[in-house]
């Protein structure tokens, strides 16, 4: 998704400078995604795939049942199906969840920019940093988010899809473009898989792509295009929403009220924890305020007589507020939480990613205006390095001791007699924002896992002291 592009920083010695930023950022990040997703163990809804993978022929037919099953009596959302796939032997899961796990970071910046990164750009590179950094230091559950695949392939490639879809309004915004009619019926399909994914991301996304639409129709540069994406994404969210599987799941907790009873039922503080967990959150993300708000104080005194205040860099107006649109979906996406049955950390990956990426935008348009002092640059950078540093060797840290450990528990589980009664090493990671602990600690999931594989049980090693 990062084209090179013409050499904004002036000269071949600074486009070579840029690359070596690129280079520092997505080499190391891309090395940690690939250890740590390698290392995953198998837990949770993870071993209910194995059995299904066992149990099901693994061709289209299959494929097809899978399907099926999900929108009827499972879980109707598009990133089961990847999902399933990433628990199919060989390297399959470690080449390509790096890759889509990278490509929503590079949309992340593509959305905050405006247009696509460019890799003779420095500022492009660290804004690329700064997205990576809070996120990774703002999600709740940022290495379950990763690395283990449930949650990857229906929240990350989910995230994905939606930003890919969204990518064609927000570049409309910043330089209309010829009317590309072909782009219709392609965005459509785009849409509706965008519109599949989550339940709590379709609201946010949509309004985002109709304010672009409404812009577009106002200064006289409304595309067909827009319509059919809209209607798409329209489209496949019903479709999710609709789906026979909803009023089953989580032992058809859906079914026990309606959504203004459970908003009721959670009462005001209830509903208010929802909001706090994502102001909570996005603490970590106040350093980059901060260091916006100094950034426009000091710039704008020493700016060259006629220079715009800093923060007014945008050449259009209708994109002078795209960052506070980004915030503000994000917060729309929490809202939506209000109206779920069931609440979780890993519901705040979309809305988090979101608000940081307009964060970032409205951060790298200060650090860059005219009368902006090049030292806040170094400030910026230096924070992204030392997140993503801490950030990086927790998450490989944590993950090396727990891939041997998980690979020793599958194997014994899986590949024991019928009828043998296992006994599986403890995870010696305890439940952190970086890992989800031990799934089998709980007895019901122990007892689950023992009759799907025909065995009399399965027991934890007993705790040494």
């Amino acid at each position: 998704m990062l084209r090179p592009g013409a050499v904004t920083d002036g000269g071949s010695g600074r486009a070579t400078r840029a690359l070596l930023w690129w280079a520092v950022l997505v080499i190391p990040w891309w090395i940690v995604l690939v250890l740590c997703t390698r290392w995953e163990p198998v837990m949770r809804d993870g071993w209910g795939h194995l059995v299904w993978l066992r149990n099901h022929p693994t061709g289209s037919r299959g494929l097809v049942d899978f399907i099926a099953d999900c929108y009827l009596r499972d879980n109707p959302r598009l990133g089961q199906i990847p999902t399933l796939l990433a628990y199919l032997p060989g390297p399959y899961h470690a080449v390509i969840t790096p890759l889509v796990e990278l490509a929503a970071f590079a949309l992340l910046t593509a959305i905050a920019l405006g247009r696509w990164p460019r890799l003779g750009r420095r500022d492009d590179a660290l804004a690329a940093a700064l997205i990576v950094a809070a996120v990774t230091a703002c999600v709740p559950q940022i290495g379950p988010i990763l690395f283990y695949r449930p949650f990857t392939w229906n929240y990350v490639f989910g995230l994905v899809l939606n930003l890919w879809w969204l990518v064609p309004y927000r570049f409309e915004l910043v330089a209309p473009r010829p009317a590309r009619r072909w782009l219709g019926p392609p965005l459509f399909v785009l849409g509706a898989a965008a519109g599949l994914c989550n339940e709590h991301t379709g609201l946010a996304f949509a309004g985002m792509a109709a304010l672009a639409t409404a812009v577009a129709w106002r200064r006289g540069g409304l595309r067909a295009w827009m319509i059919a994406g809209l209607a798409g994404l329209v489209a496949g969210y019903a479709v999710l929403l609709t789906a026979p599987s909803q009023h089953l799941r989580y032992g058809a907790i859906a079914q026990q009220a309606g959504i203004v009873a459970r908003i009721v039922d959670r009462g005001a503080l209830g509903n208010l924890r929802v909001l706090g967990d994502l102001a909570r959150a996005l603490v970590p993300a106040l350093a980059l305020v901060a260091l916006g708000l100094w950034q426009r104080r000091t710039a704008d005194r020493t700016a060259p007589p006629g220079a715009p205040p800093v923060g007014r860099w945008s050449g259009r107006s209708s994109d002078r507020w795209a960052h506070a649109v980004l915030a503000l979906a994000g917060l729309v996406c929490t809202l939506t939480l209000l109206a779920s049955p069931k609440l979780g950390p890993r519901l705040y990956f979309a809305p988090v990613a979101l608000i940081c990426a307009g964060l970032v935008g409205w951060l790298i348009g200060r650090l860059t205006a005219p009368g902006a002092r090049r030292a806040r640059i170094v400030i910026a950078a230096a924070l992204a390095a030392g997140v993503l540093a801490f950030v990086a060797i927790r998450l490989v840290a944590i993950h090396r001791i727990v891939g041997p450990v998980g690979e020793v528990r599958r194997e014994r589980i899986v590949h024991s007699r019928v009828g043998t009664a296992v006994t599986v090493p403890r995870f010696p990671i305890a439940l952190s924002r970086y890992f989800l602990g031990d799934d089998l600690v709980v007895t019901a999931a122990r007892e689950a896992i023992a009759r799907e594989w025909g065995l009399p049980a399965v027991e934890l090693e007993a705790v040494e002291r």
